[in-house]
Parts: C-alpha cells; sequence; structure tokens
C-alpha cells in the first residue's frame, strides 16, 4: 500500500478489458439484431444512451474521488477546493486517516445520489420511454425491461465507490479484471437469454446479474492487501471532506452531463425530430464511436491516477511525458478505426447478419470528423480537471444550449435530418470548446500541439529528450 506505480502490465490489462468490452457487443450483435425489430432496436439504443448519461454523471464523481484518494496513497496532507496545494507537507507513506474519511466520504454520496437517480429514472425516464414506445405491440415489456435496466444502473452507479478506491489504489490491472468479469457474465447471460426468447428483457436481465457480480467482486478487490485491517484500526480524520470535495465534484458532474448531451447524448433529442429506424442507426455509429474513443483514449485513463499524484509530488515531467504519448496514440488509434469502419463497417455488419445498418458514407464520415474533435477536446479536459480544477462548466452549459437551439433547426427547417444533428454538434463545438481547452493545456504544459506531438514521438520510438 505505497505510492502508486503503473507498470505496462497495467495497461495491457487495460486493453484487454475494452477488448473484452468490444468482443462482449460483437458477440451478442447477432443475436440483437436478429430477436429485436429495428423499433425495439432503437429503443434499446435509448436505454444504452440512457445507461451511458448515469454512467457518465458516474464518471463525473470518480474521477474526483479516485482522484483525491490518489492524493491520498501519495501522502497528501492537505486537500483544497480548488487545486492542489503546492505549499502542504507530502508524507512518505499513505494517508490512512484522510483515505478512511475519502472512503466514508464517498459511500454516503453515492448511496444519497443513487436514490435520487432511481426516482428519477423510475419516473421521468418511464414516462419517456413510455412515450416513445406508444405504438409499439409489446410496449409493456419495453417499460417492464427499462425498470429492471434502471435498477441495474443504479446499482452499477453506487458500486462505483469501489472502482474509485481500486483506481486511486493504482490497482489498475484489478480494477480492469473486474470490468472483463463482469462483461463476461453479461456477454453469456445476454447471449443465453436473447436465444432463449426473452428479447429485450433477457438483456436487461443480464444487466442486472452482471452488476451484483461487480458488487461482490470488487469489493473484495478493492480491500485486498490489507486495507480493510489497516483502515479498521485507523482513525478517520473527518467526516466532512464533502464540504472540500463538493466545489469541483459538481461542477465536473455539471459540466460532464452539459458534455453529454451537446455530443453523445444528442441521441435522446433527436429521437423526438426522427424516427425510430433511423436513430437505430444512429445509436449504432454512436455506439462505435464510443468504442473508437474509449481504445484510442486507454493510456491516458490507465496513468490518470498517476498523473493526478504526480500533481502532489510536483513531477512535472511525468505529466508531460504521459499527456504527449497519449495524444499521439489517440490520434492513431482513432483515424485508423474510423478509417476501417468506413471502408469496411457495412460489410462487418453484413457479415454478423445485421438487420441495421451504420450511417450513410457522408453522414458518418462528419460524425467521426465531429467526435475526433471531440475526443481531443475531451484528453485536455482530462488533464485539467487532474489538478482539480473544472474551468470548463460555463462554457459546457452554453454550448449544450447551442446545440439544443440549433439542432431542430437544422433537422427541420433545412430538412438535414439526421446529418443537420451532427452537423449542430460540430458547429457549436468548433465555435470554443473544441479549441480553447487543448490551447489551455498547450499553455500549462508549455507546449505547443505539434511540440506535443513530436514529444510523444520521440517517447514511443525510444529517442526521449527533455523539454
Amino acid at each position: 500500500m505505497s505510492k502508486i506505480v503503473i507498470t505496462r502490465k497495467d495497461v495491457v490489462w487495460g486493453y484487454v478489458a475494452q477488448g473484452c468490452n468490444i468482443g462482449a457487443n460483437i458477440f451478442i450483435l447477432p443475436a440483437i439484431f436478429r430477436y429485436l425489430p429495428s423499433d425495439t432496436l432503437g429503443i434499446w439504443y435509448i436505454f444504452v444512451n440512457l445507461g451511458m448519461f448515469a454512467t457518465l454523471i458516474g464518471l463525473a464523481f470518480q474521477s474526483t474521488f479516485s482522484r483525491n484518494i490518489s492524493y491520498a496513497f501519495g501522502g497528501a496532507t492537505s486537500l483544497i477546493k480548488d487545486g492542489v496545494d503546492f505549499q502542504a507537507e507530502v508524507m512518505k507513506e499513505s494517508n490512512f486517516p484522510l483515505i478512511k474519511s475519502l472512503i466514508y466520504t464517498m459511500r454516503r454520496f453515492y448511496g444519497y445520489v443513487s436514490i435520487g437517480m432511481m426516482l428519477l429514472l423510475i419516473t421521468v425516464g418511464t414516462l419517456y420511454i413510455s412515450y416513445l414506445s406508444n405504438n409499439l405491440p409489446d410496449q409493456n415489456i419495453i417499460i417492464t425491461s427499462w425498470i429492471l435496466y434502471s435498477l441495474s444502473i443504479v446499482f452499477s452507479f453506487y458500486c462505483l465507490y469501489l472502482s474509485c478506491i481500486l483506481q486511486g489504489r493504482g490497482y489498475i490491472k484489478e480494477y480492469n479484471q473486474l470490468i472483463i468479469i463482469s462483461r463476461v457474465v453479461y456477454m453469456l447471460l445476454t447471449f443465453a437469454l436473447l436465444y432463449s426468447g426473452y428479447g429485450i428483457l433477457g438483456i436487461a436481465v443480464a444487466n442486472c446479474i452482471s452488476a451484483l457480480i461487480n458488487f461482490v467482486l470488487g469489493y473484495f478487490l478493492a480491500y485486498k492487501d490489507g486495507l480493510k485491517s489497516e483502515l479498521k484500526k485507523t482513525e478517520i480524520l473527518t467526516k466532512d471532506l464533502m464540504s472540500i470535495i463538493w466545489q469541483n465534484t459538481y461542477k465536473l458532474g455539471l459540466a460532464n452531463m452539459a458534455l453529454y448531451f451537446s455530443t453523445k447524448g444528442s441521441l435522446f433529442y433527436a429521437s423526438l425530430f426522427l424516427p425510430l429506424a433511423t436513430i437505430a442507426k444512429y445509436g449504432l455509429s454512436i455506439q462505435v464511436v464510443n468504442v473508437l474513443t474509449t481504445v484510442s483514449l486507454l493510456y491516458y485513463s490507465s496513468y490518470s491516477t498517476y498523473i493526478s499524484q504526480s500533481w502532489v509530488t510536483r513531477d512535472f515531467d511525468v505529466i508531460r511525458r504521459i499527456y504527449s504519448k497519449s495524444l499521439v496514440l489517440f490520434l492513431l488509434l482513432y483515424i485508423l478505426g474510423c478509417t476501417a469502419v468506413l471502408l469496411f463497417g457495412d460489410w462487418g455488419l453484413e457479415v454478423i447478419g445485421s438487420g441495421t445498418t451504420f450511417l450513410p458514407t457522408l453522414p458518418l464520415a462528419v460524425l467521426f470528423i465531429v467526435y475526433l474533435f471531440d475526443s481531443n477536446q475531451a484528453l485536455a479536459l482530462n488533464l485539467i480537471s487532474s489538478e482539480n480544477k473544472v474551468p470548463y462548466l460555463a462554457s459546457s452549459l452554453w454550448s449544450a444550449l447551442g446545440i439544443f437551439i440549433l439542432m431542430p433547426v437544422l433537422i427541420r427547417y433545412f430538412d438535414l435530418g439526421i446529418l443537420g444533428a451532427i452537423l449542430a454538434i460540430g458547429i457549436v463545438q468548433l465555435c470554443y470548446q473544441n479549441w480553447k481547452w487543448v490551447l489551455t493545456v498547450s499553455e500549462g504544459i508549455d507546449m505547443t500541439y505539434g511540440q506535443q506531438i513530436k514529444y510523444g514521438i520521440s517517447n514511443w520510438i525510444g529517442k526521449e529528450r527533455s523539454w
């Protein structure tokens, strides 16, 4: 239980976990396409994106809590509301009283938010799903499936406090092993229940069982290696850490929600103006973008808690090196992935027997370009927030409002359909968000964007140099 060390094995486990994520989704696609009609498939993608919304909220809090836990494991003796206290003493060993206080705060926080989330999903979410499925013959099954799916979302959200501990401790391998096991369970159950004729209800049940297994195993991994016994003999430092953590937690949560609704969450809004069959294609395309983004940014994600701890230990060279390498790998993997989908995506869907295709070539290409800028921005925002700062809340809210206004205009009045929905995101984001925070990072680490790429390449090919 010393200070965080991230190895190449941890990164490899991250790619295995994401490969399992992708493999699980690909493995169940033939069953989903076969047993879910196109309209129900459109509803399912709305389920998935609502679940992603809840996950996004959780990730906002997860990044804040895991970051603070990494500070405590790094020996931090002080937490402040904004930024890192560079004047405070840094202990040579982990600060267990602070760690225990953070875990106490996390459990209470996730518990209260889970209750509120459950009420919101069961009431407003059910009304929304009822509206969309009003003319479908299996509406009752869809609503029942939604309620079960909502319960699995809420329980998974509460379990995120265990992920915070794992990431904060630097247990990246164990964190990814947990993902692998839960995804394999989900995949096998979904496959079995779909082929047994349970349809969308079977997928919802698989989610519930997977969430339960995730909690049991996650609890064991989070407290292993003597942490539980160490905390038992440690006095809690304070029960009022939320007053310190909350300032940037709520900012990060609101900002991430705004960013989500501005981009990937636009699926909900677009569903009010476009037919469900089109939404199914859009949802499938967005799902592929999510996979490409996650894989492309995985290197940075694996080192995120190490970067957070590096702010405490003032190791700025580590921050520059990891960020530059992450940028280069992101650009390479994302561009290659998008090119492969554009060239072979529909052929791949045909091979697995899909009844749904990707979006047509033009809107799909525009979608990939829009999310190239968005993911590049996301990488910059991750580095900014790793220093316990959230300066992008106001601009995120304004961008969300701009997209909310522009999207129906382009879809309806300019008759651009799904292309209008995508262009609305790209136009608004390019006005400020896409370039502002990339520039902020460049100024913060004292390297231009081009210098970051050159430095990243030199580190990847083994010709490291200081900057």
